[in-house]
Order: C-alpha cells, then structure tokens, then sequence
C-alpha cells in the first residue's frame, strides 16, 4: 500500500508528527531497548493509521491503486447495505456496480500487466542460458510457486540478513554435517530373508 503516494504521504505525515511528539519526551535516563521500542510502536502506530491492517493476503500483482479501489468498493457496498429507502438503495446499487466493473477491469489490468512481465523475463532469461530465472519465471506463470522464507539462523539464533552471513552459514552447517566423525559402533544390517532375482552383472 506504501508504494501508493497519498497513502506514502500520509504515512510520512503520521511518522513525522510521531517522532516530534517522541523527541519532546525523550529523557537522559532512557535505555537503548526503551528507545528501540518507541522508534518501533512509531512505526507500527503510523502505519496502523495510515495504512490500516493487513486482513489477507493478496496476490503480489495487484498494484496498490486497485487495492484502493477495492476499498472504495467495500465502501459503496456497506453504503448499499444499509441504505433504507428504495431510492437510496437503487443509486447505491449504480454506484456499486460502477466501482465493481472499475474493481474487475482494473484486476484484470493488472494480471496482463504482470503476466507480460514474467513472459518478458522468460524470453530474456531463455535468450541468456539462465536455466534457474526461466525455471522460476515459468513456475510462476503456471501458479505452481512458493517463495522459500525460511530466515537463515546464526547459531545462537540470531536472523541474518546479508547474502554474505547466510553463505558463511551455510558453509560452516554443512561442514560440521559432512565432516562427523565415523560411529562408533556399526549399524546392524541383519541378512534379508528373501534373496531378490536381480542381475547384479
């Protein structure tokens, strides 16, 4: 939704107001983790107001202009709802079903826009020999994707961020796993009770 400039603008609004009633209150004897947690209520408040909650997830095409549509829809439909008389409902009825159509094309809109850019990436990535960005372009195109967002730990269990750190993890993980130290004892495999007909030769 941010990426929408009024709703950016109101954010930004919300955030600064925030932050100047915070600075006003600020004392000597505040701790960091006190201070961390002012900066992050700001945030989240600022956020909570401008933006509103997040209520579902939506498909990662739609553009924050229908999200804002969608919103005027829900509107006109509670509008429609609890209109009382029969001539408030029937221009509440051509109000909705303006914003419907407005909501459907501007969906549609959307979907061709993002399907033409991963069909673009495609080519592209066809064209460079890049297997991986075609495989994952494709997956996309046919629904069948999931985007992994498992973070990467440190050992004491600290999130990293950079592409670096989880690297190194990942190096250091799987040295400790391929580099064990043979079992002491052996596994016992006992004989199989039945001998399959397979042509080792």
């Amino acid at each position: 939704m941010l990426a929408n400039k009024t709703k950016k603008s109101e954010f930004q609004i919300e955030l600064k107001n925030r932050f100047s009633a915070f600075h006003n209150t600020t004392e000597e004897t505040v701790t960091m983790e006190d201070h961390w947690q002012e900066i992050k209520n700001a945030f989240t408040t600022a956020c909570e107001k401008s933006v509103g909650l997040k209520n579902k997830k939506h498909q990662e095409w739609i553009t924050p202009e229908t999200l804002v549509k969608v919103e005027e829809r829900k509107n006109l439909k509670n509008i429609l709802n609890n209109s009382k008389t029969r001539s408030a409902k029937q221009s509440a009825s051509r109000e909705y079903t303006t914003a419907n159509k407005d909501v459907r094309n501007s969906v549609r809109r959307d979907k061709r826009a993002f399907v033409d850019k991963l069909t673009a990436e495609a080519e592209e990535a066809a064209r460079a020999n890049n297997i991986k960005a075609l495989y994952d372009n494709i997956k996309l195109l046919t629904g069948k994707y999931q985007k992994g967002n498992r973070p990467v730990k440190s050992k004491e269990g600290k999130t990293l961020n950079t592409h670096e750190k989880q690297m190194k993890r990942w190096v250091e993980h799987f040295k400790n796993v391929l580099n064990q130290d043979p079992p002491v004892n052996k596994a016992y495999i006992p004989p199989a009770e039945e001998l399959l007909a397979v042509d080792s030769g």
